[in-house]
């Protein structure tokens, strides 16, 4: 899709993504180009995703006793089972699109992950006391559906955990323009609105809080943070109060956005203007918005580079997106095209590829400190 409509439910304040595919169309999308096997460094997790993990295992490890089933649904390679894994907790399941995001969970932790879509979840028969959805929720076309199959694999009185973007903080948490906007990303909550999405399907809060989350040193997100229990009521029987936070946050983001937006377009114009032979470091969607948004499209593009195999050897308008292996242009200028990787890919090129080409980065005069409030 080249874009969606942003509404706010006038019942309950919610925000989410209007005119999309179905739900058919985002599982095939993550099972063919999943970004979370890290190609360059074989599906391990980063220091700064380890830590995430770490932080999110001290908060769930009081609640849990080592010999309860946790079933992680959307844990990628499986860092954080295997964390939870080297705390001493024994009975472990993963669930994930990705074939290659199992296969790498598999052969990093020993746990097993199995590769399939949420609407498989039917197909499992065990049942769990824990489940843990870890930057999910705001990805799921068919949230009723999704959320009574989630349901389904729990033990009568089992626990979800969950986590998703605060849509609240995306103004303070700044990245690239929009990115919050994500075509992945197609439903926005505010701690309000996931308390009532849950409360919806009959459970209940233990605790819902706003954390940091750290993605690289100059990149963050702000989450919503909570687990949630069964509660014998049934669901739906709640009142769920308005969520008045979400629409003002998510007009403060957008004009941020337009603002940073503006300076990056005037980058690109020149990089047009002048036709100089450019590789563009970046194949995902923050290029493919900067496709539709600006003049990068009639810049003199000789390739997309990327690290990640699932994009490798497939093409964006026409032009080839290669492995940095497959590169042999030392002259062409290297446009870096992220904004939560771009120091890393910067370090790469220069460290370890050890190449010459002139680099733009987009964000090097962004802040290098992320607000540490939640």
């Amino acid at each position: 899709m080249t874009g969606y409509h942003l509404a706010i439910c006038g019942q309950c304040g919610a925000a989410y993504a209007d005119d999309i595919p179905p739900q058919e169309a985002f599982d095939h999308y993550y099972a063919e180009m999943s970004k979370y096997e890290h190609g360059e460094d074989d599906g391990v997790a980063s220091p700064v995703q380890a830590d995430r993990y770490r932080q999110i295992a001290d908060l769930l490890a009081p609640f849990l006793s080592p010999q309860e089933s946790i079933a992680d649904i959307g844990c990628a390679t499986g860092a954080l089972l295997g964390e939870f894994k080297r705390r001493g907790f024994s009975n472990l399941f993963g669930i994930d699109p990705s074939p290659a995001c199992a296969a790498a969970g598999m052969r990093h932790y020993s746990i097993p992950i199995r590769p399939m879509p949420i609407e498989c979840l039917g197909e499992i028969t065990e049942r769990f006391d824990t489940v843990i959805l870890i930057g999910v929720l705001e990805h799921l076309c068919d949230m009723e559906g999704s959320l009574n199959l989630i349901t389904s694999v729990l033990k009568p009185g089992g626990r979800i955990y969950v986590e998703v973007p605060d849509a609240t903080r995306y103004d303070r948490w700044f990245s690239a323009p929009f990115q919050f906007f994500s075509m992945e990303h197609i439903n926005f909550f505010s701690p309000q609105s996931l308390a009532n999405l849950m409360a919806a399907h009959g459970f209940q809060a233990t605790f819902v809080q706003r954390a940091p989350r750290f993605l690289g040193p100059k990149a963050g997100e702000p989450a919503v943070a909570g687990l949630f229990h069964q509660h014998a009521s049934a669901p739906g029987e709640t009142t769920c109060p308005y969520d008045s936070e979400t629409e003002p946050a998510l007009r403060r983001y957008i004009a941020s956005s337009n603002t940073l937006d503006g300076r990056i377009r005037k980058v690109i114009d020149d990089l047009v203007s002048r036709q100089i032979p450019l590789l563009v470091w970046g194949a995902g969607t923050h290029t493919l918005r900067l496709l539709k948004t600006s003049s990068l499209a009639q810049a003199n593009i000789l390739a997309f580079v990327d690290s990640n195999n699932c994009y490798q050897g497939k093409r964006l308008q026409g032009i080839p997106i290669l492995s940095p292996d497959e590169v042999h242009e030392p002259s062409a200028t290297i446009l870096i095209s992220s904004h939560v990787s771009e120091q890393a890919i910067e370090g790469h090129i220069l460290q370890v590829l050890k190449w010459t080409n002139p680099l733009i980065c987009l964000y090097e005069d962004s802040p290098t400190e992320m607000p540490e409030d939640c």
